[in-house]
């Protein structure tokens, strides 16, 4: 409501107003962090630009007039202090005179309509915000509204990603729900996305809910501050249709496998797990929140790991982990499918060429919207407008041939670099995330980034023989 009020015009002209530094939360996506600060020069430098938190103006608590279609609103804003509470509490009361309360729910519902059209092509993250008091639950909050991210930037086979976002269309839709409650089949759907570090298992996740327009709830178990009945907490909380995403859940003591071990490699385990987070959240707690009795059901559950082999099979178990994704180092595919990515604008010509009049069968060009010329008014084939006309459509066909020429040369040209980088680039050796992180050494040279590309993987073998990276 605060962000509707904003924009409307009566809020620009109060003098008495409320400045807000709106960097980062919630207010500035609504508001648009884009917009140029009052007294900035055109020429400022982007840096300073950005350095510089966009104020929000809005009306001061207190009463306030405006016209709504063509009738009167009173709006009071009323600031509420509570010593318990980290940030003031508001209330924003809209009165109308008349017994009609028509025109105050099409105030809500257009501030409502237009504070969701914001989030259009978005994807909405919530994380855990930790209580204020101690012994009080933990709850959601919205920390940023990041753009959906095209399913095709993912690195993975089509048909994996094809064969995972329509199982979870098949799950949303409002039939089968009723298809599992018939059957007596808990409402629920899990995931678990395992490979190596940097292949695209939290962009598949975030590239889903972006695509299917779900909300995204991030959530970590090692948190010190979060318990079993705060975990339950925030899966109560849960909107009945949203993601959940559980990030490297193999680092969590409690997810890791129970199976006995003779005293070697017992020893051996508790050396590797000694940096591994721990938590207050047990098992049971976790597991009685993904398909307990009391969970709750319609959320699609999508648990992330590097080693698969690491979890107890409990928590991976048929019915809690409904369909498991590998993801592998990037292959020949997904090598030439990253150089591609980067360098989709290399191929596109240099010169624009504006779109052509329409022209008649005889070859004359005659505007669209020109009503016809009378056969008696019909102008003289050596008319000079004519001939200049003529002229400049020839001009526009040379140019476009001109344009057409070029793309197709650098189109071939990035074939053959795309096919050359793929062919020194060795097969399932580097993650995805490796190869995209070298390639942004060298944006918008292409050329270049397969000349070092050789050097750049010569160096990285050398420095994972000597234990320099992983």
């Amino acid at each position: 409501m605060m962000a509707w009020v904003a924009e409307q015009e009566f809020s620009a002209r109060t003098r008495y107003f409320v400045a807000t530094m709106a960097f980062g939360s919630l207010f500035a996506e609504s508001a648009g962090e884009s917009q140029e600060e009052e007294g900035q020069e055109p020429d400022t430098p982007y840096w300073e630009r950005n350095r510089r938190a966009p104020l929000q103006f809005t009306p001061a608590p207190g009463m306030h007039f405006f016209k709504y279609k063509g009738k009167i609103v009173m709006l009071e804003r009323i600031v509420e202090n509570n010593d318990k509470a980290w940030f003031p509490q508001e209330i924003l009361e809209f009165s109308i005179m008349g017994r009609e309360p028509k025109l105050l729910k099409e105030i809500l519902k257009d501030a409502r309509e237009k504070y969701l059209m914001k989030d259009k092509s978005k994807t909405v993250v919530h994380r855990p915000k930790a209580p204020t008091e101690v012994g009080s639950p933990p709850t959601w909050v919205r920390c940023l509204a990041r753009p959906s991210r095209p399913l095709s930037t993912v690195v993975l086979e089509q048909k994996q990603k094809e064969i995972f976002v329509d199982d979870i269309k098949d799950y949303l839709e409002p039939d089968t729900q009723k298809w599992y409650s018939d059957r007596g089949i808990p409402y629920r759907r899990g995931y678990l996305l395992h490979g190596p570090p940097g292949t695209g298992k939290s962009s598949l996740s975030f590239a889903a809910a972006g695509l299917l327009g779900l909300k995204i709830y991030v959530l970590s178990l090692a948190s010190k501050t979060l318990s079993d009945s705060g975990l339950a907490g925030l899966f109560d909380a849960l909107p009945p249709r949203c993601v959940v995403l559980l990030e490297d859940i193999d680092t969590i003591s409690i997810a890791q496998s129970r199976k006995p071990a003779d005293a070697t490699a017992e020893t051996a385990k508790k050396s590797d797990t000694s940096n591994e987070a721990d938590t207050r959240v047990s098992l049971s707690g976790l597991l009685n929140v993904i398909d307990g009795v009391a969970s709750p059901e319609g959320r699609v559950l999508i648990l992330t790991t590097n080693h698969p082999e690491k979890l107890d099979a409990a928590l991976i178990r048929p019915g809690r982990v409904d369909m498991k994704i590998e993801f592998k180092l990037a292959g020949e595919e997904a090598i030439a499918g990253l150089f591609m990515r980067m360098y989709e604008d290399y191929s596109r010509p240099t010169a624009q060429v504006e779109e052509e009049p329409l022209a008649d069968a005889s070859g004359i060009l005659t505007p669209p919207c020109t009503p016809a010329t009378p056969a008696h008014a019909a102008a003289s084939p050596t008319d000079p407008a004519l001939i200049a006309e003529k002229e400049l459509h020839i001009q526009r066909r040379k140019e476009a041939e001109i344009v057409a020429e070029e793309r197709a040369v650098k189109e071939k040209r990035l074939s053959e670099l795309v096919a050359k980088f793929a062919q020194i680039m060795p097969q399932e050796v580097f993650s995805p995330a490796e190869i995209q992180g070298y390639l942004l050494q060298h944006k918008n040279r292409p050329e270049r980034a397969v000349e070092c590309a050789e050097k750049w993987v010569r160096d990285r073998m050398e420095a994972r023989k000597a234990g320099k990276i992983d």
